[in-house]
């Protein structure tokens, strides 16, 4: 499915604007690997930190927004995220955010999705997260009593995230992780605050015909998920 994230009244028009490829800012205390995805905003990284765990860093670039505002939007976004992610086992942690304004990035560490094949037994240099979009190319449809689960798990961390007035704006399979084998909602680098969200962002196929960026359309995308 393609990412669609554009929006001339918001300043975001990430079409034309692409993340920066070479080194990574530094992030303190964290060793970051290699490069294990991308999107419109920017990049994720596989990382170890001083104690030898292994991290998701994903890094913002300011260079993908067009104009201050909506960059700085996404930063608020995600400080307001933070604390509400460790306070349910069904959303990823954020263990920790920085921003790096001479790199002109901000950056968000996560916890690590299990590895696709070998769980929390991973190599840094074959390692490719287990998400619900890849346990579905594996195995198709999935069993009830599977699908209640994670379709439970996963409703109980959407409206939690409801609770606390924020929206997740991409709900999808291949933004649903397992840490522990525990389904996560993860990619959490479009959240917003409810009324804030203005872009026009969100993957096709899970977008309602009335648009993204409202806890409505939040829960289309998961019900489409399921």
């Amino acid at each position: 499915m393609s990412e669609i994230a554009s929006s001339a009244s918001d300043g975001t028009n990430p079409g034309s604007l692409t993340p920066p490829r070479g080194s990574p800012p530094h992030v303190p205390d964290h060793e970051l690997l290699r490069c294990i995805g991308s999107g419109s905003y920017g990049e994720v990284w596989l990382a170890r930190n001083v104690m030898g765990t292994y991290r998701a860093v994903k890094v913002i670039y300011r260079q993908t927004f067009s104009d201050e505002r909506p960059y700085e939007r996404e930063f608020h976004g995600m400080q307001k995220f933070e604390p509400v992610s460790r306070s349910h086992d069904g959303l990823v942690d954020i263990l920790q955010v920085g921003r790096n304004d001479a790199a002109g990035c901000f950056y968000y560490v996560m916890e690590l999705g299990d590895d696709a094949i070998s769980g929390q037994d991973l190599n840094p240099d074959h390692y490719e997260p287990r998400t619900l979009g890849k346990l579905l190319g594996e195995r198709g449809k999935l069993p009830l009593s599977e699908c209640l689960r994670v379709g439970l798990s996963l409703a109980a961390a959407l409206q939690h995230l409801h609770k606390h007035g924020l929206i997740h704006r991409d709900i999808k399979p291949s933004n649903i992780i397992f840490v522990n084998g525990i389904p996560k909602i993860a990619d959490i680098g479009l959240v917003a605050e409810v009324g804030a969200a203005k872009s026009l962002v969100g993957t096709e196929g899970f977008i309602p015909p009335e648009g993204p960026g409202t806890v409505q359309a939040d829960i289309y995308s998961l019900g489409k998920v399921l």
